[in-house]
């Protein structure tokens, strides 16, 4: 699936173009490479409870039209962590064999409860799969990157949001590469603010 504008509930379209929508307000520590990937080798993995909410209009600014394939977490049959792998014929295992063609993984969730979405959660939950009854798969990740793309309603990040992030990369050899964070009000409009813009973070990432 590519990036796009789709109707939500009421048969209203997001305005996701980049020209259509205020500078944001962010909290970002986004750090650049030496070379940013090409679009065909990203995967946005979009964990939300509102698949057409301010979560993919941040997406789409960051990424500013670039073609990059989405996977939505909310439309996929994946069950919680069980010790005894009781899941392993769900859809996670069949998806991490598809996402490790990818160099760079985009993990984009709302703040909920001043953490990742429970969408989010859930999928970082079972990459213990991968240390357990596919370390194959495990030993794949090593060496790519990840990147969050996060929407909320507060100024910044609570306190602690990315240490769930970079420690799972740290531990499982991925190379975490920062957050942008881009804070909407009531009416689901961004906040402006002179601050780091979305394109700027997208094009440190993806070519």
């Amino acid at each position: 699936m590519m990036l796009a504008a789709r109707p939500t509930a009421t048969g209203e379209k997001h305005r996701t173009s980049v020209n259509n929508l205020a500078r944001p307000r962010v909290g970002a520590n986004v750090r650049r490479h030496e070379m940013a990937y090409p679009s065909s080798d990203a995967v946005v993995i979009l964990g939300t409870s509102r698949s057409d909410g301010n979560t993919l209009a941040t997406v789409n600014r960051v990424l500013s039209g670039k073609p990059v394939e989405l996977v939505d977490l909310s439309k996929m049959d994946i069950g919680v962590y069980d010790y005894e792998h009781a899941n392993s014929r769900d859809s996670f295992l069949p998806l991490i064999e598809r996402l490790v063609s990818k160099s760079l993984w985009l993990l984009a969730t709302p703040v909920y409860w001043y953490t990742m979405s429970a969408q989010m959660k859930l999928f970082v939950d079972r990459l213990s799969d991968l240390i357990t009854i596919r370390k194959d798969l495990g030993r794949s990740l090593r060496g790519k990157a990840v990147a969050v793309i996060a929407s909320g309603t507060d100024e910044g990040l609570p306190q602690g949001f990315e240490a769930p992030f970079r420690l799972t990369c740290d531990y499982l050899g991925m190379r975490y590469v920062g957050v942008f964070y881009l804070q909407f009000g009531k009416d689901d409009q961004p906040v402006s603010a002179n601050a780091v813009d979305a394109r700027a973070a997208g094009a440190s990432w993806i070519a």
